[in-house]
C-alpha cells in the first residue's frame, strides 16, 4: 500500500468517525427531546398562570365596581385573551423553542466536526509545502515557493507552523545561494516571507521560468479546505420542517451547487403550490414529518405520484439528518446517472 492510499484510509476513517459522533448526538438530543419539551411546557405555565391570575383578579374588581368602558379594562382582557392563546398554545411554542436550540446545538457539534477536518488538511498542507521546499533544486525556484506559500499563511497560523515553513524555506534557498547565506529573519516570520514574496516577484519579472512552483497535494486529499457539501449539485425540495431548519440546511449548502425549494409550516398555501410544481423536476424530493401538517403532507405526496417520483419521509426535526439526507440522495442520483451513460 502507498503512502498516498494509507493517507485516503486515514481521512477516510477519521471523516466517518466525526460523522458517526455527530449522528450520535443527533439521535441522543431526539431522544431527549419529549423531555425538554415537557419541561419547557412546564416553564411557560409557571409564568403565564400566575400573569393570568392577576390580570383576572384586577378585572373582577372592575366588575365588583361596575366599571365597564374603561379603557385600562378593554385593554387588559385583550391581554388577558393573549395570554390564554400563549397557555394553549404551550405545547407548540415548546417544541419550537426546544427544536431552536437543538438546532443551535447541532450547528455547534457540525462546526467542531468542520474544524477538526480543517487542522487536519492544515497539517497535511504544512507537510505538502515542506516537500514543495525540499524538493526545489535551485535557488531561482526556491525563492519562487514563497509566492504559492504566501497564500496559506491564515491556515499555516492557525496550526502555529508558519515559522517552521518559512525557516526551512530560508534555509534552502540560502543552501542553493551561490553567494552565501542571503536570506534572513526580516522582523517576524509572516514579514520574512512576505520579503521573500516579493523579491520572488522581482526574480519573475526578471528570469524567464518555464513553470511557477506549486505545492503538491501528496499529503492532503484535496487543494481545497474540506466544505462536506461542497460537490452537491441537483434541485431539492422539502416539505416540512420549520423556517429556523430551512434557514440552516441552506447555510450549510451556500457553497454547493443545490437549488433548494423548502415549504415549511409557516408557509401559505401559495408557497406551497410553487413548491409543488417544483416536484415534477426535483432530483430529489423531502418530506419531513416533524412540523408537517396532513394537508400539506398529503399534497404533496398526491403531486410526487403524478409526478413519478418517490419522496423520502424524514421523521426528525433536526438538521443533521435532514443533511445526509441531502448529501446521501443527490450523490445516488449522481452515481445512476453515470451507470445509465456508461451501460
Amino acid at each position: 500500500m502507498e503512502i498516498s492510499e494509507l493517507n485516503d484510509l486515514e481521512n477516510s476513517v477519521q471523516s466517518l468517525l466525526a460523522l458517526a459522533k455527530v449522528e450520535l448526538e443527533e439521535k441522543r438530543l431526539q431522544q431527549r427531546r419529549e423531555e425538554q419539551i415537557q419541561e419547557a411546557i412546564r416553564e411557560i405555565r409557571q409564568r403565564l398562570e400566575p400573569l393570568l391570575a392577576q390580570i383576572e383578579q384586577v378585572i373582577r374588581e372592575f366588575d365588583s365596581q361596575d366599571i365597564a368602558d374603561s379603557a385600562a379594562r378593554q385593554k387588559l382582557e385583550a391581554k388577558a385573551a393573549d395570554v390564554r392563546q400563549q397557555l394553549e398554545d404551550a405545547p407548540l411554542l415548546a417544541a419550537q423553542t426546544v427544536d431552536r436550540q437543538m438546532i443551535a446545538y447541532e450547528e455547534r457539534l457540525l462546526d467542531a466536526q468542520l474544524q477538526e477536518q480543517t487542522n487536519h488538511w492544515r497539517h497535511a498542507l504544512k507537510n505538502d509545502l515542506l516537500d514543495t521546499i525540499a524538493e526545489q533544486h535551485d535557488f531561482f525556484a526556491a525563492t519562487d515557493a514563497a509566492i504559492a506559500i504566501r497564500g496559506y499563511i491564515l491556515d499555516l497560523k492557525a496550526i502555529g507552523a508558519l515559522e517552521e515553513v518559512v525557516e526551512a524555506l530560508i534555509d534552502r534557498i540560502n543552501c542553493l545561494s551561490q553567494e552565501g547565506p542571503v536570506a534572513r529573519m526580516r522582523g517576524s516570520h509572516e514579514q520574512t516571507l512576505n520579503f521573500i514574496y516579493n523579491k520572488a516577484l522581482e526574480n519573475r519579472s526578471r528570469v524567464e521560468r518555464t513553470t511557477e512552483v506549486q505545492p503538491r497535494t501528496r499529503h492532503r486529499t484535496s487543494e481545497k479546505r474540506p466544505n462536506p457539501y461542497a460537490s452537491l449539485a441537483g434541485k431539492v425540495v422539502v416539505f416540512g420542517g420549520h423556517d429556523r431548519l430551512a434557514s440552516s440546511v441552506r447555510n450549510r449548502l451556500r457553497d454547493s451547487q443545490v437549488e433548494l425549494i423548502w415549504c415549511t409550516a409557516q408557509d401559505g398555501l401559495q408557497l406551497a403550490q410553487q413548491a409543488e410544481n417544483h416536484i415534477y423536476n426535483a432530483d430529489l424530493l423531502l418530506i419531513v414529518t416533524g412540523y408537517a401538517s396532513h394537508s400539506l403532507t398529503e399534497k404533496a405526496l398526491q403531486v410526487a405520484q403524478k409526478a413519478n417520483k418517490t419522496p423520502e419521509m424524514i421523521n426528525t426535526t433536526g438538521m443533521t439528518r435532514i443533511l445526509e439526507a441531502i448529501e446521501f440522495g443527490l450523490k445516488t442520483r449522481l452515481l445512476a446517472d453515470r451507470y445509465s451513460r456508461s451501460a
